[in-house]
């Protein structure tokens, strides 16, 4: 009888070791299989900074589970990089995109010179394929935006004029190395979860945390971490204690022309030019941009203190891609 109850028990942990494996295992492929819709390998420290929903306690024990998967044909792995099985092209993709989204984050850093001193602008994120590292040739330069509260429609009234006359602003199908500003919030709508277009929005929660911060003189970029503290359930092993470097300094000129106009337009005198500023360019906005606010999916919002304006929103259409992919090699394991 004693026997019986040690072997029920060794085969009872040995269940629980297989299927916390196997979880692992799963987790690994969910995070491998995201990054392969943009054709980007990770290395290992990688798949751990971004492992999909599975917290990692021992960084050997990943290090096991992705030999294990490799030897068995689960994935692939050359020059340090990981992959999905017969991908192999992902890792001359990925070195030609960082090259490409290197150089265009210098662009953006030079923009964003223009723009600094506009009155209430606090801090300037460049987000999407940029920050990312996936950037093509063609690709523009996303900016995300954060305003003082209550004077958003202000910072992109400004904004826009500017690298519009610095023919800086992506316009019709002006968009290599072009300036896209499709995402503003004040500092009182920093939390993002509201804007979800999904339950399973795992590109969201990705590209929240892949921004790169390039203007940032009152650390905007830890209060929004903050604000968005939701991520950490899909991604519990990231540590978002980047430093970043090579940030655009505000300058004392802009400072204090930046400051005067704040003044001057603080209380019920700037309410006024902030509506002012919101009904015109929701007036000039195209029609198609407008009706898109009714759909309530989260592409195109127009609010007081959030505006984004992604009308062909891929959200949707890419969960449903990773769950595809993501089940087609689970069978494999």
């Amino acid at each position: 009888m004693g026997w019986r109850l040690v072997k029920l028990t060794t085969n009872r942990k040995e269940s629980g070791a297989y299927m916390e494996t196997q979880h692992l295992k799963k987790a690994v492929l969910q995070t491998l299989a995201y990054f392969d819709l943009s054709t980007y390998p990770l290395t290992a420290t990688e798949i751990k900074n971004w492992l999909y929903k599975y917290e990692v306690s021992d960084f050997t024990d990943l290090l096991m589970i992705l030999e294990e998967m490799k030897n068995l044909n689960q994935i692939e792995e050359k020059f340090g990089y990981f992959f999905l099985s017969n991908r192999i092209e992902t890792i001359e993709n990925r070195r030609k995109n960082l090259v490409i989204s290197e150089l265009k984050l210098k662009k953006a850093r030079w923009a964003v010179k223009f723009i600094r001193c506009v009155p209430f602008l606090q801090a300037v994120f460049v987000c999407n394929t940029v920050a990312a590292g996936t950037a093509e040739i063609n690709s523009d330069i996303d900016f995300f935006i954060i305003a003082k509260r209550g004077r958003v429609w202000l910072v992109r009234f400004f904004t826009n004029l500017i690298l519009r006359i610095l023919h800086l602003r992506t316009y019709g199908e002006q968009n290599r190395d072009k300036i896209c500003l499709s995402f503003f919030v004040d500092d009182n709508n920093l939390n993002l979860e509201k804007l979800k277009a999904c339950d399973g929005d795992i590109h969201f929660a990705y590209w929240i945390t892949q921004m790169v911060p390039i203007f940032d003189p009152d650390n905007y970029w830890k209060i929004f971490l903050s604000a968005n503290y939701w991520t950490k359930d899909y991604f519990p092993n990231l540590l978002n204690n980047f430093s970043f470097l090579n940030l655009v300094q505000r300058g004392s000129v802009a400072k204090i022309w930046q400051k005067t106009w704040e003044t001057m337009w603080h209380g019920a005198y700037g309410n006024i030019l902030e509506k002012q500023a919101r009904d015109w360019q929701i007036l000039k906005m195209k029609l198609s941009t407008k009706e898109k606010t009714q759909l309530h999916d989260n592409g195109v919002v127009l609010d007081d203190g959030v505006i984004k304006l992604h009308e062909n929103d891929t959200r949707r259409d890419c969960a449903k891609r990773w769950e595809e992919k993501t089940q087609l090699y689970e069978n494999k394991i």
